[in-house]
């Protein structure tokens, strides 16, 4: 019998990390940085490669999250890797993820292939850093970010949000 206490799961997230842009330069003896992005959901932690010596690095990897509670944002930080001391922080966002679980909700059978479901808009306290759409690709709920990156000077991390439907989830 599963425990009382274990959320359940409704649904999946694909995070695709795609770049960076204009990261902020952590080492300054040699210039450079060794960023890479964590992503935290609830408990779970997961992470891309480490693109060495890149401001601009280009990752283009896919990261699943189990979501059990879409009002839960994922929170992102980027890191630069250190050999002989703690990595260090180049900048922190959150993912709002209720807009693409709505979405994903939305009966889209008759939907056509690039219809936009919403579009949200860099505003108040968000870290979006440009428009961001939720749209109907390829059979799927999508959405584009740009997020802007706080706690550091420059940087922006574009990443595209997937939905999963979970077999016999009924959302």
């Amino acid at each position: 019998m599963a425990s009382a206490s274990k959320e359940e799961v409704i649904g999946k997230l694909n995070v695709r990390v795609l770049r960076g842009n204009n990261l902020t330069i952590a080492d300054p003896l040699t210039h450079t940085s060794d960023p890479y992005v964590v992503l935290q959901y609830g408990g779970q932690k997961v992470k891309t490669s480490v693109q060495k010596k890149n401001p601009n690095p280009v990752w283009n990897e896919v990261l699943q999250l189990s979501v059990t509670n879409p009002t839960k944002p994922v929170h992102l930080e980027v890191f630069d890797e250190d050999k002989f001391t703690a990595d260090d922080s180049m900048g922190v966002a959150e993912i709002n993820i209720t807009d693409i679980y709505d979405a994903a909700k939305l009966d889209l059978s008759h939907a056509t292939n690039g219809t936009r479901i919403k579009t949200i808009y860099p505003v108040g306290v968000n870290y979006l850093g440009g428009e961001s759409h939720v749209q109907w690709k390829d059979g799927k709920v999508v959405q584009d970010l740009i997020l802007k990156l706080k706690k550091v000077e420059s940087g922006l991390i574009v990443v595209q949000l997937e939905w999963v439907h979970v077999p016999g989830v009924k959302l």
